[in-house]
């Protein structure tokens, strides 16, 4: 074998173990890459279910703190981007009318 041949195989085995080793480090950042990504997925999706029991909290103290005047409590939820506006309840009739069903 001739020295250039020889040094031309030399230098393609050593890209080789170079590419080998690069495939290796590449591999292992994207198996890594893939388990933080599932783990974000999960915690989406556990946000997700937890959406409707977080509302209804939010929405408990909301009206806890509006019942009771509660300015801390208002103030909280406000530093949290939530605010509500106080309304009077809806009165209902002192005398509800009577439905009757006379015959003719």
């Amino acid at each position: 074998m001739s020295r250039f041949v020889q040094g031309l195989s030399t230098l393609l085995a050593l890209l080789a173990l170079a590419a080998a080793v690069a495939l290796v480090g590449l591999g292992q950042h994207n198996a890594a890459a893939r388990r933080e990504l599932a783990q974000q997925q999960q915690y989406v999706q556990q946000s997700v279910q937890l959406e409707g029991l977080y509302r209804e909290m939010v929405r408990a103290l909301a009206e806890l703190s509006a019942r009771n005047g509660d300015e801390a409590l208002r103030s909280l939820l406000q530093r949290h981007g939530i605010s509500y506006n106080l309304q009077a309840p809806a009165a209902a009739p002192a005398n509800p009318p009577a439905t009757s069903k006379a015959k003719p």
